[in-house]
């Protein structure tokens, strides 16, 4: 039987632009371990699914088919590097929409649990942010955060994390070792 994780996108599977968002193609760059790292997940079973917040669409940056199209490009990568996302569940609301899929509310995570049946507590979420810990910790899902932050920064955070990594191959290895 597979296992499942959870992975936020910018800043976890791509550079995450700070201050803006990527709107094409060409701002989508990986991070440097994240195909190994999603070739290592699919190797060891695992049905990896992505829950992303997406403004950039609510706020009229880009357009729903813009971010098919980065969706379907950055799946078509991961695959020719061995990989696979089997899912992909983005909010494309603006903050001020106050709607129930937005991290840190919990509403892609259970979307993503009906459809595809994993258990919470036994499903990881590796995310680089608070409103991703806040999206798991709602729902009972052990976190990675992917975080080169100082610890003075990481003690502020409202619940710690199962452990804390600085890349998406680190949090892979990390849930391997725990699952044993």
């Amino acid at each position: 039987m597979p296992g499942f994780v959870l992975l936020d996108r910018d800043g976890v599977i791509n550079r995450r632009i700070v201050g803006g968002y990527v709107t094409c193609w060409e701002k989508f760059v990986f991070l440097p371990d994240a195909l190994p790292a999603l070739q290592l997940l699919t190797t060891h079973n695992y049905h990896v699914i992505v829950v992303s917040n997406q403004a950039g669409v609510g706020k009229g940056l880009m357009t729903a088919a813009n971010l098919q199209e980065i969706t379907d490009k950055f799946i078509g990568e991961v695959e020719r590097h061995g990989g696979r996302i089997h899912s992909v569940y983005y909010c494309t609301h603006r903050a001020e929409d106050d709607c129930q899929c937005r991290k840190p509310k919990p509403g892609l995570l259970t979307t993503a649990q009906a459809e595809h049946h994993f258990k919470f507590e036994d499903t990881f979420f590796i995310g680089d942010s608070e409103s991703d810990l806040l999206a798991a910790q709602a729902v009972g899902c052990p976190f990675i955060l992917i975080s080169t932050a100082p610890a003075a920064d990481l003690a502020k955070l409202p619940h710690a994390p199962q452990a804390t990594v600085p890349s998406l191959l680190v949090a892979a290895a990390f849930l391997l070792s725990e699952k044993g």
